[in-house]
């Protein structure tokens, strides 16, 4: 007997409609399959279609703050319902870009060198860039996926784009690394295959990712 899989998307994350997109998809498929498949929001209904739609599993198609970063996963545990995705400290830990970037280091991974700018601290932040990493440099919130509010910054437009970011309480600033966009997925112990994505904006950004008029 096929299970029942309750597909979890949308969210009030950035990416809230990327996420809805995925959700869609995943059940669209699943449904092909000859699975039982519930949408849902992580929103007050989520325990009462939990309760009432009895899933074997749930997916979660959610992207971003609250459904990658520990949160929904921490909800989810209490369920005692398996899902798909990384679990509650694994989840926390590759959100938070400073504490992942702590951890490459500590095991001798390669990463950019970086600072985190607080804006009631760092008044002189050009200043400390030119001291400590050189321009250009790439700036980002420390809690975001998907490539969200992501910059890369000259000395000319470096306090433009931080002020784009205001909205946040700390943001990362990393040396800037050119290089090429390869993604190798893997399953389990097996890698089943990279792929070189190509944009033609400056940089794999989120329009990239997600816009089709970008042409990536």
């Amino acid at each position: 007997m096929k299970k029942r899989i309750l597909v979890l998307c949308g969210g009030i994350s950035q990416e809230r409609l990327i996420s809805l997109d995925t959700g869609k998809q995943v059940a669209i498929e699943l449904k092909k399959n000859k699975y039982t498949v519930l949408t849902s929001e992580p929103d007050h209904t989520l325990l009462k279609n939990i309760k009432l739609f009895k899933p074997d599993i749930i997916f979660n198609a959610l992207h971003g703050q609250f459904g990658e970063d520990g949160y929904i996963q921490t909800i989810l545990e209490t369920q005692k319902i398996p899902y798909t995705h990384s679990g509650v400290i694994a989840s926390s830990i590759a959100m938070d870009k400073e504490i992942s970037k702590k951890i490459f280091i500590e095991n001798k991974i390669l990463t950019p060198k970086y600072i985190k700018y607080d804006y009631k601290k760092n008044t002189n932040i050009t200043k400390t860039i030119e001291k400590k990493l050189k321009f250009p440099v790439v700036i980002k919130p420390i809690n975001e996926g998907s490539s969200v509010h992501v910059h890369i910054c000259s000395k000319k437009n470096i306090i433009k784009n931080l002020k784009t970011l205001r909205t946040y309480d700390q943001i990362l600033i990393e040396e800037f690394i050119p290089g090429r966009e390869i993604q190798v997925a893997i399953m389990g112990n097996k890698t089943l295959g990279a792929i070189e994505l190509k944009p033609k904006r400056k940089f794999y950004d989120y329009e990239a990712k997600y816009n089709s008029n970008a042409k990536t």
